[in-house]
């Protein structure tokens, strides 16, 4: 594995001890029960000697977390993923159980909890994801209502990863229905329930494609009884605790794509290099070269943004769009590199005597938990806008009077005073020469008029009962604003607005 010069002596000695025990203890071990379809409780209970389990836990509860953080639970759920289903109940203790109660427990749920989760006694999950709530998690429909000192849950879970093995469950339940908590996120509540509570169980454990082993699971609550005492922050606290560890969890979900990675590639490159067709090693053959260049790539790529994230998040950052990212890119990245290993290997690449077929099968997972890619881009979008907001800023431009073409001023130009609305309509006509089929927002507007809002929205609305201006208007009000043409004919003259460049013949330009 390679290191990172941000990463302390305790990472670069974690990622060398990590390999050794995953290539000597964890692979045979993960391999075997992957073909068996057999929970690994074995590899869990390896990590467990390793103390693994307690990277994110503080050290005052058995816990390594103020030498690893979050870095070191990447890179040993990286290393433990190259041993398949092995390491499936490790990351969601670390993201689904220890997280939530290091930062949001009371210090008597970390006493009970913590220093069990640190020696692998108990195996987190974590449970969002509903019947008819999945993406829409803010929708989570089970209900969960205080009755002395426990709350009656009711409803259901669906898609759990490694649930019928888990001792703790973190979930989120509805418990308030009015509509202003639902706008405000304050409708769900946080809790940890317990295996063996009263009216809680398992309904169905599902078969999936890939991850081999590994209990997908329905939770039904049927009037379960849930001590108070197991709540997390106060009521109505659950969305912000969610959205809290939704950054660990993601990228802890992105770690465990770099392992399969690596195996990919040494496979492939085992291939290539000792399958003969043609009277030639098939490496030899640009194409398959070509292939393994994109696997390569896409793993430096993934790791190195899946290490940037973590490190950023052990600085206390606020990581949402990193997270994100790291997560879409490396999940997508494991599922293309998967697929071209198998397509390199051929015949063998499809065989269940290679790990390449289970981890093509297992990569499609990594796409869909902790949130889908497409799902992702959305936060990506929204999230990476906001934060990108003064780089965004397209600045002025004017007509270069000697080009003829819109070139940008530099400093701002001093903003011209409002008579009347046939200042607001000249720098509508101008902005179609400067950005030709583009609205202007009101800020584009006063970027080059002094006018109070109330004022331009005046002049907006008469030019628009004129048909000089076309508004774009939302909820809020007037949005954006365009000339219409017959705008562009009251504001300036027609040879005002030509333009022909200077190879253009004369004889057409009419």
């Amino acid at each position: 594995m390679e290191t990172y010069p941000w990463w302390s002596e305790a990472h670069i000695k974690l990622a060398e001890d990590a390999k050794k025990f995953t290539d000597e203890v964890l692979i045979p071990i993960g391999e075997r029960d992957a073909l068996l379809k057999k929970f690994s409780r074995e590899g869990l209970k390896q990590m467990a000697t390793k103390g693994w389990f307690g990277a994110l836990v503080p050290k005052k509860y058995g816990g390594h977390a103020e030498e690893w953080g979050v870095t070191g639970a990447a890179i040993i759920t990286e290393e433990a993923s190259r041993a398949g289903e092995a390491a499936g109940g490790l990351g969601t203790t670390m993201f689904g159980s220890a997280t939530q109660i290091v930062h949001n427990g009371t210090e008597a749920q970390k006493q009970k909890w913590l220093p069990k989760i640190c020696k692998g006694e108990l195996i987190g999950c974590i449970t969002m994801t509903e019947p008819y709530a999945g993406s829409d998690i803010a929708g989570i429909e089970s209900t969960a209502v205080l009755e002395g000192d426990h709350y009656i849950v009711n409803g259901k879970k669906r898609y759990q990863t490694i649930a019928a093995a888990a001792d703790l469950y973190m979930c989120y339940f509805l418990t308030s229905s009015k509509p202003e908590d639902r706008m405000m996120y304050t409708h769900l509540t946080a809790m940890v329930v317990e295996k063996g509570t009263p009216g809680f169980h398992i309904e169905k454990i599902n078969d999936t494609m890939g991850y081999d082993g590994s209990y997908n699971c329905y939770l039904s609550f049927d009037n379960a009884k849930v001590p108070a005492f197991n709540r997390l922050g106060q009521e109505g606290e659950g969305w912000k605790i969610m959205m809290g560890g939704l950054n660990v969890e993601r990228i802890l979900n992105a770690a465990p794509t770099l392992g399969p990675m690596r195996e990919c590639i040494r496979y492939t490159q085992q291939h290539l290099q000792r399958r003969v067709q043609f009277n030639q090693p098939t490496g030899a053959i640009a194409t398959n070269q070509f292939k393994l260049a994109d696997m390569i790539w896409k793993l430096y790529l993934s790791r190195l943004v899946v290490y940037y994230s973590a490190h950023c998040a052990d600085l206390g950052k606020d990581v949402p769009v990193e997270a994100a990212i790291c997560k879409m890119f490396s999940s997508d990245s494991c599922m293309e590199t998967s697929m071209e290993a198998v397509q390199c290997m051929g015949g063998n690449g499809i065989m269940k005597i290679y790990p390449i077929e289970r981890i093509f099968r297992d990569s499609k997972h990594a796409q869909i938990a902790a949130g889908t890619s497409e799902v992702l881009k959305l936060l990506i979008y929204r999230q990476g806008t906001r934060n990108m907001k003064n780089d965004l800023h397209v600045p002025q431009r004017v007509i270069d009077p000697e080009l003829k073409m819109p070139l940008p001023v530099g400093k701002p130009l001093p903003k011209t005073a409002v008579k009347n609305e046939a200042d607001v309509l000249k720098v509508l006509a101008e902005n179609y020469r400067v950005n030709p089929g583009l609205h202007m927002t009101l800020e584009d507007i006063k970027e080059w008029l002094d006018v109070s809002d109330a004022d331009l929205v005046k002049y907006l609305e008469s030019l628009e009962k004129q048909g000089l201006a076309g508004l774009y208007r939302t909820r809020k009000g007037i949005g954006m604003a365009r000339v219409t043409y017959t705008g562009l004919q009251k504001a300036n003259p027609p040879e005002y607005y030509r333009y022909f460049p200077a190879w253009a013949d004369k004889q057409d330009c009419w």
